[in-house]
Order: C-alpha cells, then sequence, then structure tokens
C-alpha cells in the first residue's frame, strides 16, 4: 500500500482489524503517522500500532551506546520537559550535553523526525539498537498520558539501575575470569621456557625417564614448536561455534546452555528473572497494557528461550486468560514468580509486586555471585595442588634419582 504523493515518504509498520475483526499488519508509506492513519483508515484498516521502519546504521559496529549514557539522556530530557522547555530544543541541548558520538548522531536524527512531524516516540522507533521497544513503549506511554517528564524520568532510574547492577554482576566475574586466565599463562610459560631447559638435563644424562615426564616434555615440545597451531585450532573453534550460534537450532542450544550450565545457568536464570520482574514493573507503572508489555518485554530479551516463552504466554494472555496461569505453566518461570503475579492480579497492586520480585532476585544474584567468588579460591588452591604434584612426579623425581646416580 502506498502513498500517492511522494514527498518525504517513510514507511511504517501497521498492525490494524479488518472489516472482520482479524488482526493484520504489513507496512504502508506516507509522509508521516497522521497520513499513514488516514491511507489505513480508507482502507477500511483499524489501527491497532503504527511505527516507523525501523532504519538500521550501516556501520553500527563503530559506536555503541551504553545504558549508562541512555540513562543520562533520559534524565536530562526529563528534567527539560518538566522545565516546560520545547522538545527540540530540548533535545538539541542533550545533544550538546552527550559524549557518546552514536548517541549524538542517532539524536540529531531524532530531532529532524520530529521537526517533521513525527512523534517522539515514532522518531525513537527508527533506531532500535539504541532505543529498544521498551525504551520507546514507555516514551508513548508518556506522550498519551500528557506526562512525558514522569515516563522519562522512570526510564532514567530503571536504566541506572540496570546499569548498576550489570556493573556489579561484571564485577563479580572479573576476578575468576582473570585468576584463571593466570593460571593458563603460568602453565603454558612452564611448558614453553622451563620444561625445555630441564630435557637438556635429562637428554645429557641419558636417564630412563617416567611416563609422566615423557608425557609432560612431548607436551612442552608441541607448544614450543606448533603454539600457533593450537592459537589456530581455538581461533576455528570459536569461529566454528559463533557461526552456529547464529543458525536457529544452535541460538536455542547456546542460549539453553547459558540458564542449564552448573552453577552459572542458575545465576543466569536470576538475571533474566531480575530483568523481566523490574522491566514489567516500569512498563506497567506507565501505564502500558499488559499484553503490550509482554510482547516489549519478549522484543528485548537476550535469551531466545525466554523470548519465545514471553510470546506464547503474550498469546494466551491475548485470548483473556490471567497472567499467571500461563506462567504457572512455562517451565522457564520458576513457580514463585506465577503465585506472585496471581496475588498481585487479584490485589490490584502487581507493580509493587513485581518490583519487590526484581529486587528479592538481584539480590540472589549477588550472593549467587559472592558465593562463586568464595567457591573460585579453594577450587584454584585444588587446581594448582595438582599441578604443583604432577611437576613434582614428572619433573623432581627424575632429577632427584640422577642425583643419587652420581
Amino acid at each position: 500500500m502506498v502513498d500517492e504523493e511522494r514527498g518525504n515518504v517513510a514507511t511504517f509498520i501497521y498492525q490494524a482489524k479488518n472489516e472482520k475483526g482479524q488482526i493484520v499488519s504489513g507496512t504502508v508509506e506516507a509522509e508521516n503517522e497522521r497520513t499513514a492513519t488516514q491511507v489505513l483508515w480508507e482502507n477500511r484498516l483499524k489501527v491497532i500500532s503504527l511505527s516507523p521502519k525501523p532504519v538500521l546504521p550501516a556501520f553500527s559496529f563503530l559506536g555503541r551506546v551504553k545504558v549508562a549514557d541512555k540513562a543520562l539522556f533520559a534524565r536530562q530530557l526529563s528534567t527539560m520537559v518538566s522545565a516546560g522547555i520545547h522538545l527540540t530544543a530540548a533535545l538539541n541541548v542533550c545533544i550538546n550535553q552527550t559524549r557518546n558520538k552514536r548517541l549524538q548522531d542517532v539524536l540529531g536524527e531524532v530531532v529532524k523526525d520530529v521537526e517533521a512531524g513525527y512523534s517522539l516516540s515514532s522518531a525513537m522507533a527508527k533506531h532500535p539498537d539504541v532505543f529498544d521497544r521498551v525504551f520507546v513503549s514507555v516514551v508513548r506511554a508518556g506522550e498519551t498520558t500528557g506526562k512525558l517528564d514522569l515516563a522519562l524520568l522512570s526510564l532514567a532510574d530503571r536504566l541506572e539501575k540496570d546499569a548498576a547492577f550489570r556493573g556489579k554482576v561484571r564485577g563479580a566475574l572479573i576476578y575468576p575470569a582473570f585468576i584463571f586466565t593466570v593460571l593458563i599463562a603460568v602453565g603454558a610459560l612452564m611448558m614453553i621456557k622451563v620444561v625445555p631447559q630441564l630435557k637438556d638435563i635429562f637428554k645429557e644424562a641419558n636417564a630412563q625417564l617416567p611416563w609422566a615426564t615423557r608425557a609432560v616434555i612431548w607436551t612442552s615440545n608441541f607448544l614450543a614448536a606448533g603454539w600457533w597451531w593450537v592459537l589456530l585450532g581455538i581461533i576455528l573453534v570459536v569461529v566454528a561455534v559463533r557461526f552456529y550460534i547464529k543458525t536457529e537450532k544452535g541460538m536455542q542450544w547456546w542460549n539453553n546452555l547459558l540458564i542449564t550450565f552448573p552453577i552459572f545457568g542458575g545465576i543466569n536464570r536470576d538475571i533474566i528473572m531480575a530483568r523481566f520482574t523490574r522491566t514489567f514493573t516500569l512498563l506497567i507503572k506507565t501505564g502500558i497494557p499488559i499484553l503490550d508489555a509482554l510482547n516489549a518485554l519478549a522484543d528485548v530479551m537476550d535469551n531466545e528461550v525466554y523470548k519465545r516463552s514471553l510470546y506464547k504466554i503474550a498469546r494466551e494472555v491475548e485470548r483473556g486468560i490471567p497472567l499467571s496461569v500461563p506462567l504457572a505453566k512455562d517451565k522457564n518461570f520458576p513457580p514463585i514468580i506465577a503465585q506472585m503475579v496471581g496475588v498481585g492480579e487479584q490485589s490490584g497492586s502487581l507493580d509493587q509486586i513485581l518490583d519487590r520480585m526484581g529486587v528479592f532476585y538481584e539480590n540472589s544474584v549477588d550472593e549467587k555471585t559472592k558465593t562463586m567468588g568464595s567457591l573460585i579460591e579453594p577450587i584454584i588452591i585444588v587446581i594448582l595442588g595438582v599441578g604443583v604434584g604432577i611437576l613434582i612426579f614428572a619433573i623432581l623425581m627424575p632429577i632427584y634419582q640422577l642425583a643419587q646416580i652420581q
């Protein structure tokens, strides 16, 4: 469906009901949202949702907008809007204030679209790599209710907490990763530099070496002569896994692994639950219907398993089934989530219940990462003990035997 007047034409993605009450979707080209809605109405379609088709940047890998940058932008814009500053003027101030080049470029495009007649949410929707569906939905709810400043303030609070939570989890995982890397580096250094020197001593003595010593020397020779083969093999494996993960089957396998792997799987599930409950709280508080909130949540989920679960749950809710029912049936969500959601539905305090659940899961992640960090130390001691024992048996024992012979 194409608009005949071709000025500054944009493509919009729509979802609408036809005369038979069926929900249909597609694209329409028009100069702005108002014209697109008019075109659909003329074709006897009642608009349910309408948003600009996203325009992905050609070189998105050159810059990335951090959560903290988006939180600061939302807070600054909220302050200026509440002070009565015109939207385009406020956006231009934000452009001058931000230090992120990618965000500056995107906001520049947003300003142009707003000046051309787009709403702020529609202009942001054209840049999904920066403003995800949750961000856009909350802004649209603020525009609809006339409380854009409060919606942006809620977004800023949520993004700041999200950034702090991610930083806490990342910080807890840095120490184990660092220790593991050091262990590998020290082991490789021993094999490449130290063992070859001892090998010459054994060769000069013409001694009969035990199997463990021969195994260590063989490993050392292999690493010293063909370390680049090992490096190439590791790179090839990583590339092959990344390609496999991009396939539908591979993506399903990887996302299942992330939530079922011992220790780390439990932490990942709690992280997902914390993000689910906190983001759901934000969407409900800003007045977004539960069905729209579920679809928005599904779109921003990093894990494909939970993305599919939320889409399935949304279809059940669309049929009029209470949210707690499909949540209870879905094995990916813990029973306590369904139970607490059921309590929230009955009491009319779903947002408060979800907010408390978010705090619960964030605390759970914090405790589990601390426990994991405390377990890393004894595990490292055991690994070091085993490594030292092997070296003593494989290297020092032959040297001791040679000293006795002499």
